[in-house]
């Protein structure tokens, strides 16, 4: 198995193999076309013109984009004994168990690293991975707690859990919640 550096290396060797060809390609269209912005200087070089190089500025940058992906939260949510918590708020029974939710969204396909943290301090999970096959399409991720007793501690609950993504951008998303043990 190849370390991840190495693999980054592979790929960003094929990412600039693939610029330089297109850039071949425009230097030779650019000499078989005639144009007052395409020539061939003194030294046998091909000017390329300002739309060439725009193109080619793009395919770089696109090529980039896919060796950098961001992550970014699209939603949260909070269930309470299955049923979701409106106003991240939930008044019964206890103990509940408490289910917090997360959508994670990528620009390319990527593999996020994420744990969870808990405002009560007893709690933090290792680090996760979950694999984003495509852009713009959310991928849940979950952490559960079972919390509350009827005591007095639990009458009126308030508390936080937190997705703390590693990679491949730091990002925090934290959900606030309020129990009300009866």
């Amino acid at each position: 198995m190849k370390a991840k550096g190495s693999a980054k290396m592979e790929y960003s060797h094929l990412i600039i193999s693939s610029v330089v060809r297109v850039i071949d390609h425009l230097r030779y269209i650019g000499s078989c076309r005639k144009s007052r912005t395409e020539f061939r200087s003194k030294g046998g070089n091909v000017k390329i013109s300002k739309t060439a190089s725009m193109v080619g500025m793009l395919l770089c940058l696109g090529s980039l984009s896919l060796v950098a992906q961001t992550v970014r939260i699209g939603g949260e949510s909070l269930r309470a004994n299955g049923e979701v918590a409106k106003g991240f708020q939930y008044t019964g029974s206890c103990p509940v168990n408490l289910q917090f939710g997360w959508g994670l969204i990528s620009t390319g396909p990527t593999t996020v690293t994420y744990r969870f943290v808990r405002n009560d301090g007893g709690h933090t999970t290792n680090s996760q991975s979950v694999n984003l096959p495509q852009a713009n399409r959310s991928v849940p991720v979950y952490e559960t707690w079972r919390l509350g007793a009827n005591t007095p501690q639990f009458a009126s609950y308030t508390g936080w859990v937190k997705l703390i993504i590693e990679s491949p951008n730091p990002l925090e998303g934290k959900i606030g919640f309020t129990i009300h043990c009866q």
